[in-house]
């Protein structure tokens, strides 16, 4: 199964669980606001990683560790590795997962005021 699909029915399946634990509901406004929840939470991580990944923080962590750390220890420093090295997951799925959830919030808006 593709990533982006298992990803979907997940979000939907957390949906559907916040609206019956914290809503204790199954209306569309719980509907709107737990996709809210989760379409948001899902597309900051993935914003996040993205922006990690991309080397953004790379020199600022560099030229924070030179800063900060002796001389004696220098050898450490540099073979400590970069942010964008850790978060290189791929963000695509994750981020194409939150904006679909919150492209269905907004359509439940539309039904929801219409």
């Amino acid at each position: 199964m593709n990533k982006f699909i298992r990803n979907f029915i997940i979000a939907q399946i957390s949906i559907v669980l916040i609206m019956l634990l914290y809503f204790k509901e199954l209306t569309l406004l719980s509907y709107i606001n737990s996709s809210f929840l989760i379409g948001g939470t899902i597309t900051f991580i993935g914003l996040v990683v993205f922006v990690f990944s991309t080397g953004f923080f790379d020199v600022f962590t560099v030229t924070t560790r030179k800063v900060l750390t002796r001389k004696s220890r220098m050898e450490d420093v540099m073979s400590m590795r970069k942010p964008s090295e850790i978060f290189s997951a791929p963000v695509s799925p994750i981020l194409g997962t939150g904006i679909l959830v919150l492209i269905g919030m907004g359509i439940g808006l539309v039904i929801f005021y219409a």
